[in-house]
This record gives structure tokens, sequence and C-alpha cells, in this order.
């Protein structure tokens, strides 16, 4: 799990899928400051702002021929697939069906995947997770996504599949923590759950543990989360406390008492990504101190 596809200089380039969004775009501009030149990276609908030493173009992950024709153009060494959608119309086909179309090309070509997946694929009842946890998913996005970890493993079996969990950044914040931030500041009540468990992860600790599994050769599935459990409650008390902002406003909630069912604790077992990986893994109060 050491050997290295690019070396110091690499003859072919990473391709980062779905650049325009929030995981792609931060992968993308760590891989051109980590000289992972060249760097190249796709987008469909939203184009993503530019990014030095980042050559962008556009693909639709659900056109099959269209997936293979720009792989065979590019020819990169290693594929990181961050293209997909939660919700609303074609996310099962972007989710499930592109990860397959991008999962063959990258196999036709030889070269590396590094597919991310998700703690959603769960069901959220047998906590801790580790990586031989089979999906049960409870839900369509968890749904799709296990269909993608299935395609993946079908036709590019030497990937490796990373599950994440809540993906968070201060600077500039990410949505969930600028609603939270923003309501806060302007005294707004708001209800963040507390029956709902996760491993929050750091962005830029996730994209340079996403940019070495794209430079080695481990395959299979790999938790790669913070190693702290926590519920959105606990986690907005501590954003509160470390911006100095009056935790009043926020209210425990309990979203099992909402229509749609969701998985209750997706806690993640991170010890295989603590032993192979070098990058540093942060707690969601580690990331806050710093």
């Amino acid at each position: 799990m050491t050997s290295n596809l690019f070396g110091e200089t690499p003859a072919r380039p990473l391709l980062i899928t779905g650049a325009a969004g929030f995981i792609g775009h931060e992968v993308a501009r760590r891989a051109a400051m980590a000289n992972f030149a060249p760097v190249l990276a796709t987008w469909h609908l939203a184009q993503p702002a530019p990014l030095e030493g980042v050559v962008a173009h556009r693909l639709d992950i659900t056109d099959e021929d269209a997936v293979s024709a720009l792989l065979q153009q590019l020819r990169p060494a290693a594929v990181i697939h961050a293209a997909y959608r939660k919700s609303g119309r074609g996310a099962e086909a972007i989710t499930a069906t592109g990860a397959g179309f991008v999962a063959r090309a990258v196999a036709a070509i030889g070269a590396r995947l590094v597919h991310i997946s998700t703690d959603m694929v769960l069901d959220g009842e047998h906590p801790p997770y580790d990586e031989s946890a089979l999906p049960a998913p409870v839900h369509d996005y968890g749904r799709a996504k296990a269909a993608a970890e299935a395609l993946v493993r079908t036709y590019a079996p030497a990937a490796a599949i990373v599950r994440t969990s809540l993906v968070c950044r201060l600077d500039p914040p990410d949505p969930a923590t600028k609603w939270v931030v923003d309501s806060l500041r302007e005294g707004q009540a708001i209800t963040l759950y507390t029956d709902e468990v996760r491993s929050p992860v750091w962005l830029d600790d996730l994209a340079d543990a996403l940019l070495e599994l794209a430079a080695n050769d481990f395959s299979g599935v790999l938790n790669v989360s913070g190693p702290q459990a926590l519920s959105r409650y606990e986690m907005g008390l501590r954003l509160a406390h470390c911006l100095g902002l009056n935790p009043a406003s926020i209210s425990p909630g309990l979203s099992s008492q909402g229509a749609i069912r969701r998985p209750r604790n997706l806690t993640l077992d991170t010890s295989l990504a603590r032993r192979i990986l070098r990058t540093r893994l942060r707690s969601f109060d580690e990331g806050l101190a710093e």
C-alpha cells in the first residue's frame, strides 16, 4: 500500500470529477498546491471557480460514451470521483449510474480510482462500523450511494472506496456550519438533532487523504472521517463556544419525529485509516481548537 503512481514528476495527470462541488473543488485546489501536475477536473452544470494549475473539462457523467471518450483522451493516472447529486432530478442516475460509467472507463485505461462514498450507506443501528460493514441504507441517498459502491466493485475492483461522514470547514464555512453560525449571530432559534450521531471530518483532512490514496494502491473500503462521534446538537454547542457565540437559541430536537427515516448512529471506526494513512484525521474538537 505504499507504491506511488505518480512519482516525483508525473507523466500522467490526476483527474477529479465534480470539481464544482464542495469536496471536489478543494481536492483539485490542494492537488495543484501539492504539485500533482497536471491536474484535470470535470464539471457539468456549474462551472467551478478557476484554480491555478487545474484544467477543467465539461462532462455529463450520465453519458457513458462521453465519459469513455474523455478518459481515453486525457488518460489520467488516477481519478478521484467526487461527482454526485444528493437529491432532486437525476440524483440516482448521477450518483449511482454515473459512478459505474466512471469506474468502467477508469478500468479501460488502466487507471487508479478513488471513489467517494458515505456513511449513509449504513443502517445506523449497529455502530461503530468498520470496513467490513455491509451496506443497508434506509433512504434514497444512501441507496444510490450503495448502488454506486456495488458498481465500482464490479468494474474497478482495485479501487479505493472512501466512506466518509459530515464534511466540515470553518473558513469559508461549509453550508451547514454557515447556517448555524449565521443563525446564532442573528439570535434566530434553530433546532439541531440529538439522535443522529456522525463522525465529522475536516475538509482539508479528507482532501489530503483522498490525494494520498490516489497515489498508493490500497483497494477496498476505507473509513475516512474524524475519530469523534457527535450529534448535530453537540457540534452546534461546540461551534458556538469556539466562536464566542451565545448557544441559547439552539434547541435539541429528534430527527426520529420527522416523516423520513434517517440512520441514528453512523459512528465510523477509523483505526485502519489511522494505520495506513500519513494524513492526520483530526477530531471535530481538534479542528476547532486549531
